[in-house]
C-alpha cells in the first residue's frame, strides 16, 4: 500500500507535497479527506538491496517510533494521530504538520543563536523530554534535526529509535542507532541508554546553537566517537548560567550530570538574570515556556491564516463571475454582440479556454492550502480571456486592434476581477509575512506589498491591453461608473489591509 494512482493513502489521505526527504525516509504534507485538516505522513524508504532481515529492523524502529511518540500528549512533542501498515509490512505514520522549521535549518542560516533565544529552546525541549522520561520513554536521538520550530512552539519529534521500558531492543551488530555528534558517551560505548543520555544530546544542540559549532567533531564517525569517550569539549565562549548547563550537562559519567530541576534553573537564570534560582526560594514553580518569537513569527502576528480558505474561495467566485460578465457583456463597437457570440461564430473551438477557465477554478477550489497558485492562475484565466477575445475582435476588423471603449459588461467584469485579485492577494500574505521573523521588516515588507499588491488589482486589465498592442479609452465622459468603483475599491483595500496588519487598530477596535 502506497499512494494511489490519484495520490492518496489508505483512501485517506491525499498527497499535497513533498517536505523534506533523507536517505532514509521523506515526510509528505497531506490533506486528510475524512477530517479536512492537513497532517504529515512520514514514509520509510528502504534501498532495495537491504537484506530481508535488516529491511525488517527497519520497520521494527518505525513502528517503535509510532507507539512511542503515541504515548505521548505534550505541547512540545509532535502528535501521532495515526499508523497506515503497507501491503509489504512497511509503517506509514500520519502525524501532526508543524509549519515551521528545524532548529537545524536556523542554524545554517543564522550559525549561531543569542543565549537567550538558546535558553528559552532549551527549556522548551526539556520539558517536552520531561514528559517523555515520565512515561517511561528515551528519545535517543535528541539533535537539531529533530528539534521543530512554529511561532511559539518549540516540538521534538522523530522518536524512530526511542527506548520504551519493556520493550525488546532493536538492533544488531554494526548499526548505529543515533547521530554520532550528539550521542552520549554510553551510546557510544554500547551501554545502557537512560534520560540522562537525552540530556547529554539536550547540551550538545544548544553547545551548537550557541557557539556555532558541535562540541565533538572529527572527520570520521570513529573520530567523533573517540572524542566524545576521551575528550572534554571546548569551554562554551557565551559564559554565564547557560555555560554553566552545559558543562553540567556534557561530563561523562551520567551519575554526575545535572538534574532537569537544576538545568531548569540555569536556563531561567539565562532569561531573568536578576531572578533567585529555585534552590533560594524553595519549591520550584510550574514552568512555562518563554516565548521564542524571534525564531519565527507567532501566530498572533499572523493574521487570518485560519481565513484563508474562505478567502481563496471568494477570490474564485469573483473571478468566475468575472468571467461571466466579460463573456456576455457586449461591447460598444461591435454592434451589441458578446464576446461570446462572437467567438462561437468564428469557431466553436474558441470558447474551450474558457470552458477550461471554469474547470481550472472548480479544481482550486480544493487548493485552497495554494493561495499563490490560485492568484497566478486567476490572473492568467483573465488576462487570457481578454487577450484571446481582442485576436478575435481584431479579425473582424480591418486596421488591427482597435482603441477599447468600456461598456457595461466590461467595467463589471474589470471590477469583479479586481476583487478576485484583492482577496487572492490577502490569502497569499500571511505565507509571505510568514518567511519574515523580525517585526520591523516584516511590516516594511508587508506595506510595500499591500500598495503595489493594490495598484494591480486595480488596473490588471490595462497591461494586457498594452500587450495585445491595444489600448482602453478612459479619458471618455462616460466612464465616471468605472472610476469611481476603482477608487472606492483603492480605498477599502489600503484601509482594509491596514486594519488586518495593525495588531494596534485592531486591539483599539476591540477594546471599543
Amino acid at each position: 500500500m502506497g499512494w494511489d494512482g490519484d495520490g492518496v493513502l489508505a483512501g485517506r489521505y491525499r498527497n499535497l507535497g513533498l517536505i523534506g526527504q533523507g536517505g532514509m525516509g521523506a515526510v509528505w504534507r497531506a490533506h486528510d479527506i475524512d477530517l479536512d485538516r492537513e497532517v504529515a505522513v512520514k514514509e520509510l524508504r528502504v534501498p532495495a538491496q537491504v537484506a530481508d532481515q535488516e529491511r525488517r529492523v527497519w520497520y521494527a524502529r518505525m513502528e517503535r517510533e509510532a507507539r512511542a511518540a503515541a504515548r505521548l500528549r505534550h505541547t512540545g512533542i509532535v502528535t501521532i494521530y495515526d499508523r497506515v501498515m503497507g501491503d509489504d509490512g512497511r509503517p506509514w505514520i500520519v502525524m501532526e504538520l508543524v509549519r515551521g522549521r528545524s532548529l537545524d535549518q536556523l542554524l545554517a542560516e543564522r550559525k549561531t543563536l543569542p543565549p537567550s533565544q538558546v535558553a528559552a529552546i532549551g527549556l522548551a525541549m526539556l520539558d517536552a523530554l520531561s514528559a517523555a522520561h515520565a512515561q517511561g520513554i528515551v528519545h535517543r536521538d535528541v539533535k537539531p534535526a529533530n528539534v521543530l520550530l512554529e511561532g511559539d512552539r518549540v516540538l521534538l519529534t522523530d522518536f524512530g529509535i526511542a527506548a520504551l521500558e519493556g520493550d525488546v531492543t532493536i538492533t544488531r551488530s554494526g548499526m548505529v542507532l543515533g547521530t554520532p555528534a550528539y550521542m552520549s558517551p554510553e551510546q557510544v560505548e554500547g551501554k545502557s541508554v537512560t534520560p540522562a543520555s537525552d540530556l547529554w544530546s539536550l547540551a550538545a544542540s544548544l553547545y551548537a546553537a550557541v557557539e556555532g559549532r558541535r562540541p565533538f567533531d572529527g572527520p570520521s564517525h570513529g573520530a567523533v566517537f573517540v572524542a566524545i569517550a576521551t575528550r572534554r569539549p571546548p569551554a562554551p565562549r557565551c559564559g554565564g548560567p547557560l555555560a554553566e548547563a552545559l558543562n553540567g550537562l556534557l561530563r561523562k559519567d551520567p551519575d554526575e550530570r545535572l538534574s532537569p530541576a537544576q538545568v531548569r534553573d540555569l536556563l531561567n537564570a539565562v532569561l531573568h538574570p536578576t531572578a533567585e534560582t529555585a534552590a533560594d526560594v524553595g519549591p520550584p514553580v510550574p514552568h512555562r515556556p518563554p516565548r521564542t518569537a524571534l525564531l519565527h513569527p507567532p501566530t498572533s502576528d499572523i493574521p487570518l491564516r485560519r481565513h484563508r480558505t474562505a478567502l481563496v474561495r471568494a477570490a474564485l467566485l469573483w473571478a468566475a463571475l468575472a468571467v461571466v460578465a466579460f463573456l456576455a457583456g457586449p461591447w460598444k463597437d461591435t454592434k451589441t454582440t458578446p464576446p461570446i457570440e462572437l467567438l462561437s461564430e468564428e469557431s466553436i473551438i474558441l470558447l474551450l479556454p474558457a470552458v477550461v477557465a471554469f474547470i481550472v477554478m472548480c479544481g482550486l477550489w480544493f487548493l485552497p492550502h495554494r493561495p499563490a497558485l490560485v492568484l497566478i492562475l486567476v490572473f492568467a484565466i483573465l488576462g487570457g480571456l481578454h487577450l484571446e477575445t481582442l485576436s478575435v475582435y481584431a479579425h473582424h476588423r480591418s486596421g488591427g486592434i482597435p482603441v477599447i471603449e468600456p461598456n457595461v459588461g466590461f467595467e463589471i467584469s474589470w471590477v469583479l476581477g479586481a476583487l478576485a485579485l484583492m482577496f487572492a492577494f490577502t490569502a497569499a500574505n500571511p505565507s509571505l509575512a510568514g518567511r519574515v521573523a523580525v517585526p520591523s521588516a516584516r511590516h516594511a515588507l508587508l506595506a510595500m506589498a499591500v500598495l503595489v499588491e493594490g495598484l494591480v488589482a486595480l488596473v490588471w486589465v490595462v497591461p494586457v491591453y498594452e500587450l495585445a498592442g491595444s489600448g482602453l479609452d478612459l479619458d471618455s465622459d462616460h466612464n465616471g461608473p468605472l472610476i469611481a468603483p476603482l477608487m472606492l475599491l483603492g480605498l477599502i483595500w489600503l484601509g482594509t489591509q491596514a486594519f488586518i496588519w495593525s495588531s494596534r487598530l485592531r486591539a483599539e477596535f476591540s477594546r471599543r
